[in-house]
């Protein structure tokens, strides 16, 4: 990654006018060139300041729950989110929390480069239940210096027991959200009538339905959970036509392609065609606890679009399921572990990486005028014979 001469700016972030204890965050919900999104949980009522050149009050909202392990006895929490507004592409900003009647310790972010054609960043999924497990893998993408996360959902077991997003999600996380942004998806498991998953990760004025980019990535996290199939697919398509960007990701939750786990086929029969129409580079899912990565996928004669690769990645500490393999799999194993993409430029690389630290599977592919080197594109394989295999199994009767 090249290096940038960066200026250092103070931000002061105060929780309360009492010094309140902090018991969340800080966690940054969003990073881009002018802009970062901040959220912290703390113990106080009281209004939490940010002071950064300008300064910006937050009014917390208050979150009172029962512990599972004792209905009678109640908590309260208060949550606090905003944006932190004016800052200047590449540039490093310091912050410091104060809480408990004393000094917490300086963080830093580092704002999108204007003019960057390389990132690097981290994708993975279902990290609920095993808190160590989670830790390990974090541990292994602090020390990858990553630019982003992107989470593919189930981040608690229940997404309605308030008392888990603490331990499940936001502990394992320390030490890397202070200072990288972690855009999460919506699972299944994170489903709440409280709607937490938005009250804690979804920053104000936005929906669990975003895309950002990040140098040449541009990239799309959808919610399975609110829209339709339909619905979702159409502001998937929207979305990544507009995008000028040279590689395209899309992530949710549920695969539209999976050979193993669940055997999941989202959006069937029209996920695969209106991706490969949109021009998606690469979709990324969870729900399965396992990895695979297909061969890419190409479009139906005559109908253009690209080729899509396809990827499971369901291992980030949950339980792990078997594995189906086949031969439209490229790589596929029962094993926790993360994806980690650098590009710069034209050149994508990815390494997925377990929970040992080992590199499990590598890859690498090139773009010349928007177009897939040929050596990749000759181990393509027919969408309609992936979506015969889907058929054959969506029609196999239940064990």
């Amino acid at each position: 990654m090249k290096k940038l001469l960066l200026i250092t700016l103070p931000i002061i972030l105060t929780a309360g006018t009492c010094f309140a204890k902090i018991t969340k965050g800080p966690f940054l919900l969003c990073v881009g060139q002018n802009r970062a999104a901040v959220m912290w949980e703390s113990d106080s009522p009281g209004p939490g300041k940010i002071s950064y050149s300008k300064q910006v009050e937050t009014t917390p909202e208050k979150i009172e729950y029962q512990l599972s392990q004792d209905p009678n006895s109640t908590k309260i929490v208060f949550l606090h989110k905003t944006w932190l507004e004016g800052l200047q592409p590449g540039k490093v900003y310091s912050y410091r929390i104060t809480g408990g009647g004393s000094e917490g310790k300086t963080y830093s972010f580092r704002t999108q480069s204007a003019d960057t054609d390389e990132v690097k960043f981290a994708v993975y999924g279902d990290c609920r239940t095993y808190p160590d497990r989670h830790r390990k893998i974090v541990e292994l993408m602090i020390k990858q210096g990553v630019d982003f996360v992107v989470v593919t959902g189930d981040l608690v077991t229940r997404g309605e027991r308030y008392e888990q997003w603490g331990p499940q999600f936001f502990e394992p996380l320390k030490g890397l959200a202070e200072s990288v942004p972690v855009y999460a998806i919506k699972g299944n498991h994170d489903l709440s009538k409280q709607s937490y998953f938005e009250k804690l990760l979804v920053p104000p004025g936005q929906t669990a339905n975003f895309s950002f980019d990040y140098g040449p990535v541009h990239y799309y996290c959808g919610d399975n959970y609110t829209a339709s199939e339909t619905e979702l697919l159409s502001l998937i398509a929207s979305d990544l036509n507009s995008s000028t960007q040279p590689w395209k990701f899309v992530g949710y939750h549920e695969p539209s392609l999976n050979f193993g786990g669940h055997w999941s086929d989202w959006g069937y029969p029209d996920a695969l065609a209106t991706l490969a129409k949109a021009d998606a580079d690469f979709v990324i899912t969870g729900h399965s606890h396992l990895y695979e990565r297909f061969r890419p996928l190409a479009p139906p004669a005559g109908t253009g679009g690209n080729f899509v690769t396809y990827i499971t990645s369901g291992g980030g500490g949950a339980e792990l399921y078997d594995t189906e393999p086949s031969i439209y799999h490229a790589d596929m194993r029962k094993i926790n572990h993360f994806c980690l993409f650098h590009i710069k430029g034209d050149k994508l690389t990815m390494d997925t990486i377990d929970i040992a630290g080992r590199v499990i599977d590598h890859l690498e592919i090139t773009k010349t005028n928007g177009t897939l080197n040929e050596q990749y594109l000759l181990t393509a394989v027919p969408m309609e014979a992936v979506q015969m295999h889907q058929t054959s199994r969506r029609n196999k009767p239940a064990p």
